[in-house]
């Protein structure tokens, strides 16, 4: 054999044995890098060691072992080619010996790999967290937890679990909008109320009652925005079920909560009855303190129809094989082009649907856009004063998202700071003619101002009345001292509104239509606001001439923060501090009530009248707004109530008429209470005045709410303006014209009247403007019956509707400016409170 051929074998065998042992290896250290072993890469390193070393040591015995062999054939003697030969062959064999015995290491950690290998995850999973400490490596030994649970049958049976496909959420989505379509429509539908005792569930019910409203305007509209809201629920959590879950209980609490208001006070769900929720509008933990038995039933199965919705649908999320409802990577959020469309769709989609219903809301609330132009294509008139008949009409979800959008008034085209200028120099001339008749300052006088909740003469109201009479105290004073009627824009209910208009001399007419509460949509947006009692504050030099009473509490329509606002002293109330010093309630032959009554309520401001002249401190502005007749009205009296024997109202049924007397005995105890009231006042040695009034009639008279020819009468409460007999205006009784009706906006007006007081430029409007124009409300009537138009309602002294057109030209002058006025106050640039137009003359 050549040279050259043994050359060539030699380097041939060589390498063949190298990618041998090297494939071998980097089998090894692939199979050892995919387990993240810990102790597995410690052996395949020391095999990799074992072999590299033994490979070197086998080299040598081999090439001496071919060079013999070589040298051997080259020779001619027999002989020695054999010597050679066998020399070489033994030396080939140990050669080969000592390969065997290097290679074993390696070997023995392939046969480690194919064991490891033929263990499968659960051996690796135990050898990491035998070796990872989960107190260093917490996510290595979770991942090791994890792989190992994902070889169970569980797991695998469980990973072939159903995924539901989009087309699937669709259909499920169009079920569920129209579902919770069907129960905003019946939660404003009065006439339609659960009933524990039929065969029917509650589903079945609200389902029967409302499926032929769907195609209305009012199914259409709703349908629209809740489609919305699903998506919006969905886009933002990325879970159908959990988005879902979200929508149901949103829409089930709203429509639960709305069926609860409709029957306590006749009107839905509107923004700022949110503030009731969030703390903001105050006490909502306490809104269920007035709840009648009859409505428990309803809330019971509501409360547990949202709660199984819940359940549910946090269990199909678990069974719903598709996680995410949008494909997102945010670890690896550009890794490829899905990864990239994926995350542009989770941003842009939640974005995009809370934009939509932003929009939405907005644009209902302006004629015009292409969102209104598209809801009155399916017939959307608003009717947003009537937010009861609004909300039957459009839609609970329309009402409640057209009012989100709220504008205090109508923009005034020619509002500016020389318009006021004109404005406040005309009545500052009727001011100054007015006063060269009056002798006396207001701020001399304590005024109390006593809004009595619900108070009202139920004999006024048509087809009831009681044999005998529940307030003939009160009643007789109009013999002697100021009384009539005040016109109220609400029923059961508005209490802050009517007290608003007192407190400020503003009127809920002037108002746009969405603007509903001021207390909760204006007030606290505004930097300051004017009331009455700063007029005190100014005279004395302090907001301790100014202070309020209400035996509730004090977050409750926000009252805390606006009295600050207002420059009260201070708000005394349940959960004031300090709290309101008599907090009594009533304790009934049968039953307790809840709430402070009148007796209680009047102690604390004689208290404080009684400390405050004893102190010889200056005159006083009181507000107290009391409790006691507030709904509901249960029976507290039992057989002591002679008003069950006593009433002999026609035509009412017997459980409505139980009602009235339980109400009647309660405006008794006011009647008993006020007397006391003014006799204890009487005696105290200190010009004092009392504006009492009664803010609403309760929303208690059904069978006459039916007839809208009684609604005028439904709104109309009475009132009455006295004066102690320290007062140089005891038993003062302004003419009829000027006293037989009003609203509450003018009481401030008529007290310095009583009073024969001096005025404010402000003050001089609104007593000028009440001459012409003697008791204004936002109630619309016609020929006696009200509309649902949004047009004020002016009555004349004799309790007549005017029609607008007919009034005088300085009617229609003194209205444009009081309209530019509350604009100035309410939204503009408080021009006219710069330039004194609240203030008194200077003594």
């Amino acid at each position: 054999m050549s040279s050259s051929i043994r050359r060539h074998h030699r380097q041939h065998t060589g390498t063949r044995l190298r990618r041998l042992h090297d494939a071998k290896i980097e089998r090894i250290r692939r199979r050892h890098r995919a387990d993240r072993t810990l102790t597995s890469m410690a052996a395949g390193r020391i095999a990799v060691g074992s072999v590299s070393a033994s490979l070197g040591t086998a080299q040598s015995p081999m090439s001496r072992a071919s060079a013999s062999i070589g040298a051997t054939t080259s020779s001619d003697t027999t002989t020695v080619t054999s010597s050679a030969t066998q020399t070489a062959t033994g030396s080939a064999s140990s050669a080969t010996g000592s390969v065997s015995s290097s290679t074993l290491p390696t070997e023995t950690a392939i046969s480690s790999g194919k064991a490891l290998e033929g263990n499968g995850k659960n051996t690796t999973c135990s050898a990491t967290e035998s070796a990872v400490d989960w107190r260093k490596h917490p996510i290595r030994a979770w991942r090791a937890r994890y792989g190992r649970y994902k070889q169970t049958r569980f797991y695998q049976t469980w990973a072939k679990r159903p995924k539901f496909s989009y087309g699937a959420y669709v259909v499920i989505m169009f079920m569920l909008i129209e579902m919770a379509n069907m129960f905003l429509l019946w939660s404003v539908v009065p006439q339609l109320t659960y009933d524990p005792t039929a065969e029917d569930g509650l589903v079945m019910q609200v389902m029967n009652g409302t499926y032929h409203w769907l195609a209305n305007t009012s199914g259409i509209l709703n349908f629209f925005a809740l489609g919305i809201l699903y998506l919006i629920c969905i886009t933002v959590t990325n879970r159908f079920w959990i988005g879902t879950a979200f929508f149901g209980a949103i829409a089930g609490i709203t429509a639960f909560a709305g069926k609860v208001k409709v029957a306590m006070r006749g009107e839905p769900i509107i923004p700022s009855d949110l503030g009731f929720l969030t703390g903001n509008g105050g006490g909502g933990e306490n809104v269920a303190s007035f709840v009648t038995d009859d409505l428990r039933t309803t809330i019971n199965a509501g409360v547990s129809l949202v709660v199984w919705f819940v359940v549910i649908c946090l269990l199909l999320q678990l069974v719903d094989r598709r996680s995410p409802f949008i494909y997102c990577s945010w670890r690896h959020p550009i890794a490829g082009p899905k990864n990239i469309f994926g995350l542009i769709c989770r941003i842009l989609a939640p974005a995009l649907s809370i934009w939509l219903m932003v929009s939405y809301a907005t644009g209902l609330a302006i004629p015009g856009s292409r969102t209104r132009e598209l809801a009155d294509e399916v017939g959307y008139v608003p009717r947003l004063w009537n937010v009861m008949d609004d909300a039957q009409q459009a839609g609970a979800t329309t009402t409640f998202l057209s009012l989100t959008n709220v504008k205090a008034m109508d923009e005034e085209p020619g509002y500016n700071e020389q318009a006021m200028k004109t404005i406040a120099q005309r009545y500052e001339q009727a001011a100054t003619r007015i006063n060269q008749e009056r002798a006396s300052t207001l701020t001399d006088n304590t005024v109390i101002m006593v809004l009595s909740e619900s108070f009202s003469d139920p004999n006024r109201v048509p087809g009831v009345h009681f044999i005998t009479d529940p307030m003939p105290f009160i009643r007789s004073l109009g013999d002697v001292t100021t009384a009539g009627l005040m016109l109220s824009p609400g029923y059961g209910g508005g209490t802050a509104n009517i007290e608003f208009q007192q407190m400020t001399g503003l009127s809920m007419a002037n108002f746009s239509d969405t603007m509903l509460s001021p207390y909760q949509q204006l007030v606290p947006t505004r930097p300051e606001m004017y009331s009455f009692n700063q007029m005190w504050n100014q005279a004395c030099g302090s907001t301790s001439c100014s202070v309020g009473f209400h035996p509730f509490l004090q977050g409750f329509y926000l009252r805390g923060a606006n009295y600050k606002k207002f420059g009260f002293s201070h708000l005394y109330t349940l959960d004031s501090d300090p709290k309101i010093t008599h907090a009594g309630t009533y304790h009934g032959a049968v039953a307790d009530s809840g709430n402070v009554t009148d007796e209680e309520a009047y102690k604390n401001v004689v208290e404080e009248v009684r400390a405050n002249t004893s102190g010889n401190k200056p005159a006083q502005y009181i507000e107290l707004v009391t409790m006691q007749n507030h709904s509901p009205y249960p029976d507290l009296y039992g057989g002591e109530n002679e008003f069950h024997a006593a009433n002999d109202s026609q035509g009412v049924p017997g459980n409505e008429m139980g009602v009235h007397s339980e109400y009647a005995k309660g405006v008794q105890r006011t009647d008993e209470a006020t007397e006391q009231f003014l006799n204890d006042l009487d005696a105290i040695d200190k010009p004092i005045t009392v504006v009492f009034y009664g803010d609403h009639l309760p929303g208690i008279y059904t069978t006459a709410s039916q007839d809208t020819k009684n609604n005028l009468a439904l709104h109309e409460t009475n009132y009455f303006i006295w004066s102690n007999a320290a007062s140089k205006s005891h038993d003062t009784k302004l003419p009829e014209e000027d006293a037989a009706y009003t609203s509450s906006n003018f009481f401030m007006a008529q007290t310095a009247q009583q009073l024969d007081s001096k005025i404010s430029p402000y003050l001089a409007l609104l007593d000028e403007l009440h001459a012409e124009v003697p008791a204004i409300s936002r109630a619309s009537t016609n020929m006696g019956e009200w509309e649902t138009e949004d047009a004020p309602t002016y009555l004349n002294s004799q309790g007549d509707p005017i029609d607008p057109k007919s009034l005088s030209a300085k009617a229609k002058q003194l209205l444009d400016d009081y309209r530019m006025v509350q604009y100035d106050m309410t939204v503009g640039e408080n021009y006219l409170q710069q330039m004194g137009f609240m203030d008194l003359p200077k003594q």
